[in-house]
């Protein structure tokens, strides 16, 4: 297949199966990204020059691979790239892979800072609960260190506005806190969200040297304590788990 993939290691943690990405490249230039280290990419090209991968073509070879697929397990949106980065809004090709997905009733799941952006395709996910779930990536509790660390990614407030929404609109809601930052922010976010969140995630910051000031186990104990007081639905991820 050249678009749905099989992710390994840490990255197979946050889907049952596949994953697609449909960009080059990601415009929200988090500081703490992997990707570009992952995808072997100067910086600077990989934040300031993003590109749809396959061009015209890529949603021809997506279909494709969808008629290929050997199962019915969910596909990630996305990993080295933001399904609702600002050149989506140009190409629109999230939106037209979920109308394949749906068409196909292929399960599917979305994670994104993306904020208002995203929320323009509630329309789709709202009639078919069963088949999606709308995920939001949060690292900080305020919107200045958000735009701080994440300038061009929707603030922290817009994208909890934006999950608020799905969730009053019967859509199934998930919360990715990695790469957590911070016990304080953590904490925050849980508590300002709670209420319309299905699952939270939860997995320590890499490539990143403030990784190094952090208590992980602390951290992780924090987290459990936290969640089970709640009673919330949470995975932690394995690099932390396993402390």
């Amino acid at each position: 297949m050249k678009v749905i993939y099989e992710p390994k290691g840490r990255a197979g943690e946050y889907t049952e199966k596949y994953a697609a990405n449909f960009f080059r490249g990601c415009g929200h230039v988090c500081e703490y990204c992997f990707a570009p280290a992952v995808l072997r990419m100067n910086k600077d090209e990989f934040f300031n020059s993003p590109k749809m991968r396959g061009e015209n073509i890529i949603i021809e070879s997506f279909i494709k691979d969808l008629e290929k697929l050997p199962d019915n397990k969910e596909i990630f949106l996305s990993f080295t790239c933001d399904p609702y980065q600002p050149i989506e809004q140009e190409t629109q090709v999230t939106r037209e892979a979920i109308f394949q997905m749906i068409q196909r009733e292929q399960p599917f799941s979305i994670l994104t800072k993306g904020g208002k952006r995203s929320a323009r395709d509630f329309d789709m996910l709202e009639e078919h609960p069963e088949l999606c779930r709308y995920g939001v990536t949060l690292v900080f509790a305020s919107n200045e260190d958000s735009l701080h660390y994440e300038p061009r990614a929707a603030p922290t407030s817009e994208r909890i506005e934006v999950l608020a929404e799905a969730h009053q609109r019967g859509i199934r809601t998930w919360v990715s806190i990695e790469p957590a930052w911070a016990w304080e922010d953590t904490k925050n976010l849980v508590l300002q969200t709670f209420g319309v969140v299905d699952e939270y995630r939860f997995g320590k910051l890499n490539y990143h040297s403030h990784a190094k000031e952090v208590d992980w186990l602390q951290y992780k104990k924090n987290v459990v304590e936290l969640c089970e007081s709640l009673d919330l639905n949470y995975k932690l991820k394995r690099d932390l788990a396993v402390l």
